[in-house]
């Protein structure tokens, strides 16, 4: 069965949109059907590097695994009617440990190239980017004191706590906003036990733009009211910086919801409107224009083998 390239709406890919105008393209179209080891040559290879990460990432990736094992664990016993167990912080460091310099070795080897999909690739490995043992390791030092502030992080103790309450946990939802599909994943959504709901959104990055992760808990707003029936005024949303320890609330309620609604149909008409073929969802890469040459921008690109920007 043939998998079709569906247009469908998600908070990264609006912004993607307004970055490189050809890495998008390659992201959603050049790399279609790279999955496939016998596919064309820019496909295939557009396809791995889409797939690659670098540290950074990696440190967030980790640690929101970490996050949500830990989560669904609890409510696994909460559904079971068990005492929610205790998970030392350190059994949980050696747990993403294990993990984190499997991925490392896996990358370094050039085994992931086997699974892309499926197993880490570093941009550092893939593009020979000098890092000393010494980077690699702190990588890992920042993943174990992340994890440990995650473990004593107030929030993430009560949706343990909690974890009868818990209705999602990075679960992939498609919904639709007018004539627009869309996806997203929240990373935590618990009920309040009055009909409300707390919606969590952890973060692990240096820096972060407050307004940024603002519409993005909008859109997790218009999900809850839209798909699971909350009242626009019983939502409470909050990111929560891992990295930092830091917490912060945001306003979703009726106007913001709105604004969300409105950036749906506006993206979706952006979108749509770089379509050769709107009804087949089909993109020319000529219509996708590259940054200027010497653009500060495609040193850390993904991409910037197959654009022809190493």
């Amino acid at each position: 069965m043939d998998i079709q390239n569906e247009l469908v709406w998600s908070h990264s890919r609006g912004r993607a949109l307004h970055g490189c105008r050809r890495a998008y393209w390659f992201n959603y179209y050049g790399s279609w059907g790279g999955w496939d080891a016998s596919a064309p040559k820019e496909a295939r290879q557009a396809y791995v590097q889409k797939k690659l990460t670098s540290r950074a990432m990696w440190t967030g990736t980790v640690v929101h695994g970490i996050a949500e094992q830990g989560l669904k664990r609890a409510m696994e016993e909460a559904d079971r009617r068990l005492p929610i167990s205790d998970w030392p912080v350190e059994a949980m460091r050696a747990l993403a440990r294990r993990g984190a310099e499997a991925d490392i070795e896996g990358s370094r080897s050039g085994r992931w190239l086997n699974r892309p999909s499926r197993l880490t690739g570093f941009a550092e490995h893939y593009y020979e980017v000098p890092v000393t043992d010494a980077e690699w390791q702190a990588a890992l030092d920042e993943i174990d004191r992340q994890v440990g502030n995650l473990v004593e992080n107030r929030i993430y103790k009560r949706l343990r706590v909690a974890a009868a309450r818990i209705r999602e946990v990075e679960e992939l939802r498609r919904f639709s906003v007018g004539d627009a599909e869309v996806y997203l994943a929240v990373d935590a959504l618990v009920g309040d036990g009055t009909g409300g709901v707390v919606i969590i959104d952890w973060k692990t990055g240096e820096n972060h733009d407050d307004a940024e992760i603002g519409a993005q808990l909008g859109v997790y707003g218009l999900y809850a009211t839209q798909e699971l029936g909350v009242p626009e005024d019983r939502i409470v949303a909050m990111h929560v910086n891992i990295r930092h320890g830091t917490e912060t609330r945001h306003a979703v309620g009726p106007a913001e919801i709105e604004a969300a609604r409105q950036a749906v149909a506006s993206g979706m008409a952006e979108m749509r409107g770089a379509l050769v073929d709107v009804a087949n969802n089909v993109a020319r890469k000529e219509d996708f224009p590259v940054l200027a040459e010497g653009s500060e921008r495609c040193t850390g690109c993904n991409f910037r083998r197959v654009c022809g920007r190493e």
